[in-house]
């Protein structure tokens, strides 16, 4: 048999999980919870000890000023253990809109504003076990205003970039986190227009 795009096997009638229960097994405020779900699936069997970890949840913006270029970060990330190129990025505080936290951390970490913010989608990172939501953008119409002032841990150095130069960074590993990867593949796959 030969499968072609739109093909369907199956049928149809996907259910999601009921949680029974939910509790907390391990906690470092604010940034990390592990909890212990039961949970009954569809046909009926219930898992007792189906685990999940609930990170904070960020927003991340790709920005890009009027001339086509995309504002980045060099910066190093501990996750992966190593300097990389990142874009503005952080934790959505408690209350806040994902938008404004988006714009919040552009300013604060490459002192660029934007004419324009266009949402790309909330995703989380793990299909089971979950991790954190993330709350993607793009930035349009971005121009410096002022210092970066991001008194994060990190150590920044912004940069303007041509988008074929991200690509090339992207195929070469060297935006080493995932967000990173997923929103430029959204804006290069989806606003091409933006570089002109």
């Amino acid at each position: 048999m030969v499968l072609r795009a739109g093909f369907f096997l199956g049928g149809g009638s996907m259910k999601t999980w009921k949680i029974l229960s939910e509790e907390e097994v391990f906690a470092a405020h604010p940034f990390l919870r592990v909890v212990k779900q039961a949970v009954s699936l569809p046909d009926g069997r219930v898992i007792d000890d189906f685990y999940q970890v609930k990170l904070r949840t960020y927003a991340i913006v790709v920005p890009v000023t009027p001339e086509g270029e995309v504002v980045t970060i060099d910066q190093y990330k501990h996750g992966p253990g190593r300097v990389g190129i990142s874009f503005p990025a952080g934790f959505v505080e408690a209350g806040e809109e994902p938008a404004k936290g988006a714009a919040r951390e552009l300013l604060e970490e490459t002192g660029f504003d934007f004419e324009n913010l266009i949402p790309l989608g909330t995703y989380v990172d793990n299909g089971n076990q979950r991790g954190c939501e993330g709350h993607q953008f793009l930035a349009t119409g971005c121009r410096w205003v002022q210092d970066a002032q991001s008194g994060d841990l990190e150590q920044m150095e912004v940069r303007l970039r041509h988008p074929e130069d991200l690509d090339r960074a992207m195929a070469e590993g060297r935006l080493g986190v995932m967000h990173d990867v997923a929103a430029w593949g959204m804006v290069r796959t989806l606003h091409r227009d933006v570089f002109g």
